[in-house]
């Protein structure tokens, strides 16, 4: 394969764009721009779970290490959403007073928190850590032909499973309902890969046809074709 990000498949694409996209948000991460720890975070849990489908260990080290990354960035979010969510609550109470005792527990103490949090991401930032998750991060990119389509797909459906499983449990009808629609377009759309994939090589222009049409319904986005 080709350096060209536009070569190979749509998954192989999204998992170089999204190693890219974490390896350019540490720079936002370290000044402590809005939403930075929140997009590096959402950046961190999207890769992990594609990077399971990956073969290696450069993908297996990656998503030890994102993992740890993840879990850092994790905990100063958790501490950011905290602090809006309390200011949202006080503004809505009509608590406008910065020096009660509240805004110093709720806003200013939620704060002091964060930074400490923020601090202990910088420390990961500059250390042999995050270096070697970059190193190895670099390594899947420049490799991604090992990822098969397939097995998103299969992974997609199981996880539209789960969701409609445990939202049954939950006697959530409607999200229920939103799983069982995402599991059976996402079987859909695997079958219609197989198909594909089984055609291949042949050279009857109807069947070469049908392959190209399942390829591109295989291709689709669950539930449009």
């Amino acid at each position: 394969m080709g350096e060209d990000s536009s070569e190979g498949s749509s998954v192989e694409s999204w998992l170089r764009d999204t190693i890219d996209t974490l390896i350019g948000l540490g720079t936002a991460v370290r000044r402590n721009e809005a939403d930075a720890v929140h997009k590096a975070r959402t950046a961190t849990r999207r890769l992990r779970v594609v990077l399971d489908l990956v073969p290696g260990e450069a993908a297996s080290h990656a998503r030890t290490e994102l993992k740890r990354y993840g879990r850092l960035l994790g905990t100063a979010r958790d501490f950011e959403v905290r602090a809006e969510l309390a200011q949202g609550l006080l503004d809505a109470v009509g608590d406008s007073d910065e020096t009660d005792a509240a805004h110093r527990r709720l806003i200013e103490g939620v704060r002091g928190e964060y930074a400490a949090a923020h601090a202990t991401v910088m420390e990961y930032l500059d250390g042999p850590h995050y270096q070697g998750l970059i190193e190895r991060l670099e390594e899947v990119r420049s490799g991604t032909a090992g990822l098969d389509e397939l097995a998103v797909q299969h992974e997609a459906r199981k996880h539209a499973r789960a969701m409609r499983y445990l939202a049954e449990a939950l006697g959530d009808e409607q999200t229920a309902v939103i799983g069982a629609g995402l599991q059976d377009a996402f079987g859909e759309q695997r079958d219609y890969t197989l198909l594909a994939r089984s055609l291949e090589g042949d050279d009857d222009a109807s069947v070469a046809r049908i392959r190209e049409v399942a390829g591109e319904r295989g291709r689709a986005m669950p539930g449009g074709h």
